[in-house]
């Protein structure tokens, strides 16, 4: 699986969502995204209009 991008945890735990994910999950400002643990992995899904 390659690697997209690399982001550091800063204060408060905040990190910035890379632009490579950004455009591959078609993010727009208030969008709303999923985190997943799954396998021992984390998934970051963007969320659907439906609920859940």
């Amino acid at each position: 699986m390659p690697i997209l991008a690399v982001t550091r945890v800063g204060r408060y735990y905040r990190t910035t969502i890379p632009r490579e994910v950004r455009k591959l999950l078609e993010l727009k400002e208030n969008d709303e995204i999923e985190w997943l643990f799954e396998d021992g992995k984390i998934i970051v899904k963007k969320r659907g209009g439906e609920s859940g």
